[in-house]
């Protein structure tokens, strides 16, 4: 029953309905399957495989590309899908028939043999990336112990030429999440940040939030759900510069 309510949470911040389509909001920076209108996009470790989902008892793949990366997350907006992975970005454009058009590939130039665990979201003209190379704990993603852990931010404002704006250095970032100009940042056994990303040139951070495990996190209209290992704990970050804890979900 707990597992059942867990993805029916997920689910209330992932998709909404609106003129009788689903359009995609606000998810976990994990996804592997992310569903748009009558598609679905889903990875596996190495490949991005579209579906028409027009009749749902009758799913047609549509389209498979093999990526030979290392593929982390799924994000979607505005009909731009955002793949992350070990060594880059890339940014495809749906196409009416559903297919993904490749738009740029985008290498993240790290250091020859070391890799990175890479959730990306976007908003608007921005899109947000964490890498982790190095943690207490081993995820599949970690090539060897260097450090190398930040927050990237890109002006995407054209998908086919994205340029990097800044970074920013924090303690082994996983999953994030954005509420307007309010970044929320998973570190590792180091709770969540919070970071002012109104200027992306120069984010800041505002404040960090406990000494726990986290994995993701979800923001939406002042409530913040951070997704740990044994339990999803819920904030309320209405008042930004007080954020309070509300209860606990175990697992």
């Amino acid at each position: 029953m707990k597992k059942i309510l867990f993805l029916l949470v997920i689910g209330i911040f992932s998709c909404a309905k609106e003129n009788g389509s689903v359009k995609s909001t606000l998810n976990g920076s994990y996804a592997h399957v992310l569903a748009v209108e009558n598609y679905l996009y889903a990875i596996n470790s190495s490949e991005l495989i579209s579906f028409d989902i027009s009749s749902p008892d009758n799913p047609i793949e549509i389209d498979r590309k093999e990526l030979d990366i290392k593929i982390e997350n799924l994000f979607q907006i505005n009909g731009i899908l955002f793949v992350g992975s070990q060594e880059k970005l890339l940014i495809y454009k749906l196409q009416s028939d559903g297919v993904p058009v490749l738009k740029s590939d985008n290498d993240y130039f790290i250091s020859d043999g070391i890799t990175a665990c890479d959730p990306v979201i976007s908003q608007g003209d921005y899109a947000y990336v964490t890498l982790s190379s190095y943690g207490s704990e081993r995820i599949n993603c970690i090539s060897r112990s260097t450090l190398f852990n930040e927050l990237r931010i890109y002006d995407i404002s054209d998908i086919e030429n994205p340029q990097l704006l800044s970074r920013l250095n924090l303690n082994f970032p996983k999953g994030l999440s954005i509420d307007g100009n309010y970044l929320f940042v998973c570190e590792a056994k180091a709770g969540f940040k919070v970071i002012d990303v109104e200027d992306p040139d120069s984010p800041k951070i505002l404040t960090s939030v406990g000494i726990f495990q986290t994995y993701d996190v979800i923001a939406k209209d002042g409530l913040l759900m951070v997704v740990c290992p044994t339990e999803i704990r819920q904030y309320d970050y209405s008042d930004i510069n007080n954020i309070s804890y509300l209860s606990s979900i175990s697992l």
